[in-house]
């Protein structure tokens, strides 16, 4: 394990496994980096790329600051660009697995030289208005203070069709469910539109996403208003299990980055 120091002081830790052209796997909300190995998919994808599994801040043996504006999306996008200027990359790929999707859209809206491809495990909607995100958060972040991940757990236990991995369910409880917190206090702050943004990139995109986490096909809308976007549906499964099923998801992804690889 390695480790860069942001610059807003914040340590962050990475590992490096495999050769060739760099993919940053970005997780999500909860567990560390570590859950891309967990999951069965650092060990096909190293046969060919440069896997960097990144403990963003919050998670894993990184730091994990305080307060909302240590988890603006600006400042999670800030961290992956510091990332690659200390390892000297010019362009990777991104894999970002849910919350950890929205710094990838963004760095490929800002500095889209900086990504030869973006993968996105998870789904993503229009924005709320500000007083339904006011109402959402209201009513959202008092449960998270008060019962920790078991909250974001049974919501996504709902949709899954087979219960979610203990294992899982532990990894995530190991991360601190503050960081999660302050990144929710940050999201009136953003001023950033993931939706309307995904409709300007020109970067190659895939969205993987569970056939049930997705009722109303809202992934599928957002790929029809991009000029160079594709999305895979895993059957039968939720948000969580549809990424824990490498088997069905790595042949999609594989294909998908051979095709857009840099020479």
């Amino acid at each position: 394990m390695a480790f860069l120091t942001s610059s807003d002081g914040v340590r962050l830790a990475y590992v490096l496994e495999g050769d060739g052209p760099a993919l940053v796997l970005h997780t999500g909300a909860g567990c560390d980096a570590d859950l891309w190995r967990a999951a069965g998919y650092v060990e096909p994808l190293a046969a060919s790329y440069t896997c960097i599994l990144f403990d963003h801040r919050g998670h894993g043996a990184s730091d994990c600051p305080r307060g909302p504006a240590a988890y603006h999306v600006d400042r999670l996008t800030a961290d992956v660009v510091e990332l690659l200027d200390h390892l000297d990359l010019e362009s990777v790929a991104f894999w970002g697995y849910s919350a950890g999707i929205s710094p990838g859209i963004k760095l490929c809206e800002e500095q889209p030289r900086r990504v030869w491809a973006l993968l996105g495990s998870g789904g993503i909607a229009p924005a709320d208005s500000p007083e339904e995100l006011a109402d959402w958060l209201a009513v959202t972040v008092p449960e998270f203070r008060e019962r920790g991940w078991e909250t974001l757990l049974e919501r996504f236990g709902k949709q899954e069709p087979d219960p979610i991995p203990d294992w899982m369910k532990e990894r995530i409880r190991a991360t601190d469910v503050g960081q999660y917190i302050d990144q929710l206090l940050a999201l009136p702050d953003w001023d950033w539109d993931e939706w309307e943004a995904l409709g300007k990139l020109s970067t190659p995109t895939l969205f993987l996403t569970g056939e049930l986490e997705d009722p109303d096909d809202l992934v599928e809308q957002a790929v029809e208003r991009m000029s160079n976007g594709a999305r895979v549906r895993i059957a039968g499964q939720g948000h969580i299990n549809a990424f824990l099923r490498s088997d069905d998801v790595l042949p999609h992804v594989t294909a998908f980055l051979a095709a857009n690889a840099p020479a």
